[in-house]
């Protein structure tokens, strides 16, 4: 018998619904633990700075191989990810959403330590 996605256990109309639900759990988890490290920032602790420099380095790996195929048929300078297969493209949009992430997390940081 052939499998189909469509034929979970819960609706996709129920997994959509549960996925708000758990959303703004995830994001108070997230904002706390950012607050307790930009407290423990300015009393030198360097924790948060390695975390945004890791996520900006993961990005930046990520980015490098999903831009891989497009080096390989000497295409160096390339925008946007409608050239790339699609599993490239997927880890185009992370490998940026990684960067942006520790970005963003060192201008909070140089924000809190002024």
């Amino acid at each position: 018998m052939k499998s189909d996605r469509s034929e979970s256990y819960l609706g996709r109309h129920w997994l959509w619904l549960l996925g708000f639900q758990t959303l703004p759990i995830v994001i108070a988890i997230v904002v706390g633990l950012m607050l307790t490290g930009f407290v423990r920032a300015k009393q030198g602790d360097s924790f948060l700075v390695w975390i945004a420099v890791i996520l900006a380095l993961v990005g930046l790996i990520l980015l490098f191989l999903a831009k891989l195929p497009l080096y390989r048929k000497g295409r160096l300078f390339t925008f946007g990810s409608k050239s790339m297969p699609e599993k490239s493209g997927r880890v185009y949009r992370i490998a940026y959403a990684l960067i942006g992430l520790g970005v963003v997390t060192m201008m909070l940081l140089l924000a809190v330590l002024r």
